[in-house]
């Protein structure tokens, strides 16, 4: 299939047929600048020219074809529609094809078709708006049967991307419930081992009174000491006698 063909009509073309008015000096210099590529000079000597003849739709056609160069599209199709106001149908119809283009340019495919079929309409021997027509028309019908694939891809991706998210969040909840039942474990068995106090104070007390084993010896040795003890306290409790006996009562 041949590319789409986005030449514009240029201005040139209606300069001498069209142009005995005022501005004409100026349109001519812009068509030579225009050529050189030099848009924003032949803008320049447009504007000049368009200050003599405000009303002109050929100067306004040259207009938008500098912002159209310039890639300025919204500007481009307002100065072609005023351009489409020209007495001449080659005016008219070269208007409606630029505005095509344009709006091809712009990715407005269904717009576009609609201005290359009332450039054909003015002018139905056209065969480059024929052929723009035809492959615009082939353009958006490939891109309408393409559309549910790219919207169904599309919306696969879309859930996997949220099932990828709701999985990471799983995750980190997870993580996170295990790292609180962990906090709670240990805290717990902090608590179990630092216990009640007063249980402490109970059970330190219970150590203290019970008995601590002794080995043999410091049991053999620990009785004899008792035995000896005995013995001295028994000595000390014998009753001790007076200086001298009773012999009972004096008469």
């Amino acid at each position: 299939m041949r590319k789409m063909i986005l030449f514009l009509i240029l201005n040139v073309f209606f300069v001498i047929s069209a142009f005995a008015q005022g501005g004409h000096k100026q349109v001519t210099a812009g068509n030579k600048l225009y050529a050189e590529e030099k848009y924003d000079e032949a803008n320049n000597k447009y504007r000049d020219a368009l200050v003599e003849n405000p009303e002109s739709a050929i100067i306004n056609f040259n207009i938008g074809d500098v912002q159209y160069k310039k890639r300025h599209f919204e500007e481009a199709i307002k100065s072609y529609e005023k351009s489409t106001s020209s007495d001449e149908i080659k005016v008219q119809s070269g208007s409606y094809y630029n505005i095509g283009n344009t709006l091809y340019k712009m990715g407005k495919l269904p717009e576009s078709i609609s201005a290359y079929k009332k450039a054909l309409e003015l002018n139905p021997e056209d065969e480059d708006a024929k052929y723009n027509l035809e492959y615009v028309r082939a353009k958006l019908k490939d891109k309408s049967e393409k559309q549910p694939q790219e919207n169904q891809q599309q919306q696969q991706q879309e859930q996997q991307e949220q099932q990828q998210q709701e999985e990471q969040n799983q995750d980190k909840e997870q993580n996170s419930e295990e790292q609180k039942e962990e906090q709670q474990e240990q805290q717990q068995n902090n608590q179990e081992n630092q216990g009640n106090p007063e249980e402490q104070q109970e059970q330190q007390q219970e150590q203290a009174t019970e008995p601590k084993e002794i080995s043999k010896e410091d049991a053999e040795r620990l009785l004899n000491a008792l035995q000896n003890e005995e013995k001295d306290l028994l000595k000390e409790q014998k009753p001790k006698r007076r200086g001298r006996p009773f012999r009972g009562k004096d008469w």
